[in-house]
């Protein structure tokens, strides 16, 4: 019995309208799996498009090319020679696969596309010379050569049109350059026309439409014309399919049609939106018509199979009213498209630059035998479950749901706080094109005197700017307390400060903003705000003039938001290298979209790996974190913390505990080391290796540097995803932060109750436990190093002594933050409040309350909420010195 596969409808429509689908992607295992064969056949897939960045992504992001890297190098090839073929049996073996619809079309479609060098855009010869080269290695009538229209560009895509090379024109903006394109395709077409030559030779012509909007829209809002936006992308767009038309509906053209001569369709690229304010599919939706292509990068394809809606030709759109319209608002389209154009090309020659340093990188490893994937040491009896998991992942399809955005894949369909939080996803890719803006702009508020920069933020808001800040060694300001004492040593001359906050109305960010409002004189250009729109933060930054107003992604929670603009805008006014931390999670992204196998899948193999080893009671995630990036565990604590304590269930994130001997450490712990295999901690790996050799969990991944953390970041992220349908709870919603901020408004209405300090007695009691109880230490105190040594020489105590995994936050920080966990987790927390009520008190302007009273009553919330569920919590008053008075506890106990 054979059943027919289900051809997707809407994709078919699509195809039905004369659009070709194409796949703006590459990758050995979508081919070799038989996914880009399933594709043609269910997804209408016409062409697959390649290029640098693309290959970039694969080759870096997964392990698909290790082996033939191992080969490679050992015949002593050099980095451009490994590149070159491997970019040659990806496409010539995609080429393969698609030759059948070459076959059914005639030759009209089937195509793949493979790059020239970028750094040989301006080099007419070399250029020629290249195509030539790989037409020829290729070997396939189904392959176009990808050239660049500038204009050292114009007579190398001329020339191999006419020696029969087909050829796929990249980086057209403009209008009056694609025309000049088409003139060189009818000129080739010309020459071998009247030499008798056949004319059967095929090409399309890449006209860039989201990064249109993506600058115009800028320059609109710039202008108060915001009721524009959206527009010029597609109208530009339009306006090159009605020069298509003129030009091949033409007079001229007619004695080259009539000999049989295939036109050169435009082909939409850039079609992924970068704006979240757009649908997903606008340039999809709104392109589509005879004789053109386009070329979708794999979430915006999914998101048109699931949802596009195809009726009528969109590209003949007459676009005159909207141009006009972008005219007179002072949008100039030339000026816009011949400066995308110049970035274009900067742009087009990093990420080969990126990929032949990632190859270089790849192949080293593997002659010297430096490890790159994630390394494991798993005791014998929990390998079985963990295998046994990543089969049933790859019967459920987790990666392929995750993608899909499938909210079923974490509970029944429809439940609050998951279909829309899946923004992170794809931020990082929508940010890359604003990278060199949000640079420009951060250097722009430095030379007009800016000397520090302040964020106001908990939580989401704080903590990925606070791990860039101390990775990269940056100048910034971090304020996510309400203790005055904090709130005052913040600079306050020359400072410019970012309020931060999703919701627009957090009680913490909003009293340090009251404060600081005031303290300036209500200057609006010493403030920024980054909220989601529609928030009374956005309004309220309109109303007194910030200097700017970022509004977010609103599907993207705050946890998830590090590569957001909640983390990457303080991170650029910081002087962090912000483009390589977006690089690096592109890469990430790339390797997280495979769904054949968990080989080529890292952060689908570790949340598997993590969640499983916490249902057999590994619970405590241990992160052991080499200098620079040490901090790390400091963001991921909230990440894994807030998505996946709940219910009853839950993995608890242990940051920053000083590594012990291995007889220290219970039978509920699993390790997870970030080591630069380059530069490594010596002590800090023979401690771990001890700790792999007494049965402990580890899994070591390498991190290189601080660049790397946008790689790592999204590695995390979708490992919290993945984990949180192991552990069959929804990882973006947090049911129990409310407990706590509720207690807090309660407090402060009706005042301090009467919550005394524990004795001696109370101590010991709260101690008496061992694995798989915890102890987390909560102190409200300002942030200071001297207390984070302290605090850390108390855990290391009370683990030595006891066995228990240690935590410590600062409060009110770890309210937004592990909060949800102590109360919503596993029942197995123990908590002691350090709290120190000396010093001299701050008003908040506007509220009844002052900082003092803030801070105190969010402790004596917490501590309430927690008793009220049964949980142990003691408070201990620290008098003094804090630090000292801590280390006086350890002596105590």
């Amino acid at each position: 019995m054979s059943t027919t596969p289900a051809v997707n409808e809407r994709l078919a429509r699509l195809t039905s309208l004369g659009t070709a689908v194409w796949l703006d992607q590459i990758r050995r295992s979508l081919v070799q799996s038989g996914e880009l064969e399933r594709m043609v056949r269910e997804d209408s897939l016409r062409g697959v498009t390649s290029n640098p960045a693309i290959f970039e992504k694969a080759i870096l992001g997964s392990p698909d090319y290790d082996e033939q890297l191992e080969r490679l190098a050992a015949e002593g090839r050099t980095t451009r020679e490994v590149y070159r073929a491997i970019a040659v049996q990806d496409v010539g073996e995609a080429a393969d696969v698609l030759r059948p619809v070459w076959d059914q079309t005639g030759g009209h479609d089937g195509f793949v596309s493979l790059e020239v060098d970028p750094d040989l855009a301006f080099d007419t010869d070399k250029t020629i010379e290249q195509a030539r080269e790989y037409w020829q290695e290729l070997g396939r009538p189904n392959v176009m050569i990808k050239i660049p229209g500038t204009s050292e560009g114009l007579p190398a895509i001329e020339q191999a049109l006419y020696e029969g090379i087909n050829v796929n024109v990249t980086l057209l903006f403009g209008v009056h350059r694609y025309e000049a394109i088409m003139e060189g395709y009818v000129k080739a077409m010309e020459r071998r026309h009247a030499e008798g030559r056949s004319l059967d030779v095929h090409s399309v012509a890449s006209f860039f439409v989201s990064r249109v909007d993506t600058e115009v829209d800028k320059r609109l809002e710039e202008l108060g014309r915001t009721d524009l936006a959206g527009r010029a992308g597609l109208a530009n767009a339009r306006a090159a399919y009605q020069a298509y038309l003129r030009v091949f509906e033409g007079e001229r053209f007619a004695t080259l049609r009539d000999a049989g001569c295939p036109v050169q369709r435009p082909l939409w690229a850039s079609t992924g939106t970068k704006n979240p304010e757009y649908s997903d599919v606008l340039y999809v939706e709104g392109l589509a018509g005879p004789n053109t292509v386009n070329t979708m990068p794999m979430p915006t394809l999914l998101a048109a199979a699931d949802h596009g809606e195809f009726e009528r030709e969109t590209c003949t759109i007459d676009p005159q009213e909207d141009l006009d319209a972008l005219r007179d608002a002072g949008i100039d389209l030339h000026e816009v498209t011949e400066k995308l154009l110049s970035d274009g090309v900067d742009a087009f020659v990093t990420p080969m630059e990126a990929l032949l340093a990632g190859i270089e990188t790849k192949r080293e490893a593997i002659v010297t035998g430096r490890p790159e994937t994630i390394e494991s040491s798993i005791p014998d009896e929990l390998e079985g479950a963990i295998a046994q998991r990543v089969r049933r992942a790859a019967d459920d399809e987790v990666a392929r749901r995750i993608w899909r955005r499938d909210d079923t894949l974490w509970g029944p369909a429809g439940q609050a706080e998951v279909a829309d939080r899946l923004g992170w996803l794809t931020i990082a890719e929508s940010l890359r094109d604003e990278a060199d803006d949000l640079v420009a702009w951060a250097q722009e508020v430095r030379a007009d005197g800016v000397q520090h920069v302040v964020l106001l933020g908990m939580g989401g808001s704080s903590l990925a700017p606070e791990v860039f800040r101390r990775s990269f060694g940056a100048e910034l300001h971090v304020l996510d307390t309400t203790d005055p004492e904090a709130v005052r040593a913040a600079p306050l001359d020359g400072a410019l400060f970012v309020v931060s906050s999703k919701s627009g109305g957090t009680v913490e960010t909003m009293s340090a903003f009251h404060h600081f409002w005031e303290a300036t004189g209500g200057d609006g250009s010493r403030f920024v705000a980054i909220t989601d729109p529609g928030t009374s933060l956005e309004a309220l930054g309109r109303e007194r003039g910030f200097r700017r107003v970022f509004r977010n992604d609103p599907e993207i929670g705050g946890r998830y938001s590090a590569l957001s603009y909640f983390g990457i805008v303080p991170a650029a006014l910081a002087g962090c290298d912000v483009k390589a931390v977006l690089e690096g999670a592109g890469v990430a992204e790339q390797a997280c979209a495979h769904f054949d196998t968990t080989r080529s899948n890292s952060g689908l193999w570790l949340g598997l790996a993590l969640g499983e080893l916490a249902l057999h009671g590994r619970d405590k995630l241990t992160f052991v974190v080499q200098e620079p990036i040490a901090s790390f565990g400091l963001w991921a604590e909230q990440l894994v913390a807030e998505s996946l304590g709940k219910h009853g269930k839950g993995v608890l994130p242990v940051a920053d505990e000083p590594l012990g001997a291995p007889e220290a450490y219970g039978e509920d712990r699993v390790v997870v080391q970030l080591r630069d295999p380059e530069s490594p901690d010596e002590a800090q790996d023979e401690a771990v290796g001890q700790l792999a050799k007494a049965g402990v969990p580890v899994l070591r991944l390498a991190v290189h540097g601080p660049a790397d953390l946008g790689r790592v970041m999204f590695f995390a992220e979708f490992a919290t995803a993945v984990a949180g349908w192991v552990l069959e709870i929804n990882p973006f919603d947090q049911p129990d932060v409310q407990s706590a901020k509720d207690a807090t408004k309660r407090v402060l209405a009706e005042g301090a109750p009467d919550l005394p300090a524990a004795d001696g007695g109370a101590l010991r009691a709260l101690l008496d436990a061992g694995p798989p109880s915890y102890l987390a230490l909560q102190g409200y105190l300002a942030p200071d190093p001297e207390v984070d040594a302290a605090v850390a020489e108390l855990r290391a105590a009370i683990r030595d002594r006891t066995r228990m995994t240690t935590t410590f936050g600062y409060g009110p920080r770890y309210l937004h933050s592990t909060g949800q966990l102590h109360k919503g987790g596993p029942p197995t927390g123990r908590f002691l409040q350090l709290v120190r009520h000396e010093g001299e008190d701050l008003a908040v302007p506007g509220e009844t309350f002052s900082f003092g009273t803030l801070i105190r009553a969010q402790a004596d919330g917490d501590l309430l909420t927690l008793r009220e569920r049964g949980l142990p919590a003691e408070r201990v008053v620290l008098e003094g010195d804090p630090a000292q008075a801590i280390r006086n506890l350890i002596k105590e106990l």
